[in-house]
């Protein structure tokens, strides 16, 4: 395990989405596997590179940010030890990163936390991460390099459901290759990623 904490960058700040421009992150890793079914890689290019406006969210997202800090909480409560929001960049490539929802004090323990109404659905009925989000736990995984990631669903009525994503090694193997042509995209198209180790050393 080697990576680096980043804890002046706030999550949703403007530092922060102008952080995210520049590097690729856990949310860009379905997009460039070609399993999110609401996005390019030509988009992501274009958004990378500023010609196409971000993402800034939807009625769905904005509760799920509202309800993200209720999920920590419970997490907390459940796990017996504090969980804390965290960014993160790869120790070997700086323009690999990381938004974490929630790990623990020692770095033992990752989270990610999903609030919508639909994924909460799909995990109670078929116990399954739903293929989109699949790379986005990968990617986070290949970064801190732990054996598993916690998937934790939420939903303020019903029971909180969490369930164990193992290190896939062979996905991982291809997600790497995969990020890395894309990186050589944007630098083909003048794009200046980070190129810099930020933060502090966790090892």
């Amino acid at each position: 395990m080697a990576f680096y904490t980043i804890a002046s960058l706030e999550q949703g700040s403007q530092e922060w989405l102008k952080w995210r421009r520049g590097v690729i992150g856990a949310s860009d890793a379905p997009t460039i596997m070609g399993e999110n079914p609401w996005g390019s890689k030509n988009y992501l290019v274009k958004e990378k590179l500023g010609l196409n406006p971000p993402f800034n969210g939807n009625a769905a997202t904005r509760e799920g940010q509202f309800l993200e800090e209720h999920a920590r909480r419970a997490l907390v409560a459940e796990a017996g030890f504090d969980l804390e929001p965290m960014v993160i960049q790869d120790d070997k490539s700086p323009h690999i990163a990381a938004s974490l929802d929630a790990m623990s004090a020692n770095y033992e323990h990752l989270f990610e936390i999903k609030c919508g109404k639909k994924t909460y659905e799909h995990v109670a009925d078929k116990a399954t991460v739903p293929t989109y989000y699949y790379g986005q736990l990968q990617h986070m995984l290949m970064i801190v390099d732990l054996p598993v990631i916690y998937f934790t669903v939420y939903r303020p009525d019903r029971k909180m459901l969490t369930m164990q994503v193992p290190y896939d090694t062979q996905y991982i193997k291809r997600l790497k290759i995969e990020e890395e042509d894309f990186s050589k995209i944007l630098r083909s198209r003048g794009h200046k990623l980070q190129s810099k180790f930020k933060g502090k050393l966790v090892s």
